[in-house]
């Protein structure tokens, strides 16, 4: 047993040696990333315009009920059907 255990450490060093190395190598060889703020060069005809949204009610608007907004229908839950059974962890 033990020559297996110390045959199982020695493989683990190896690999992950030889995975760390050539990782390594991958990423020194890699293309340097764009600058962050850089933006391709394209015209200002072929962007789609950007969207609009509504502007965002205030909280005295929200509040004093003079909004046009529609209140939301109220839910009825059934909360006397439990689907799932009561999690016990019989722990301390």
């Amino acid at each position: 047993m033990k020559p297996l255990k110390l045959g199982l450490r020695v493989w683990i060093l190896i690999t992950s040696l030889v995975s760390f190395l050539g990782g390594w190598a991958l990423l020194s060889h890699a293309g340097k990333p764009a600058p962050l703020g850089s933006a391709p060069a394209t015209t200002s005809s072929s962007l789609a315009p950007i969207p609009t949204l509504p502007a965002v009610p205030s909280i005295d608007s929200l509040t004093s009920g003079s909004s046009n907004l529609q209140p939301l229908p109220s839910l009825q839950l059934n909360t006397s059907q439990n689907f799932f059974p009561r999690m016990r962890t019989s722990g301390s």
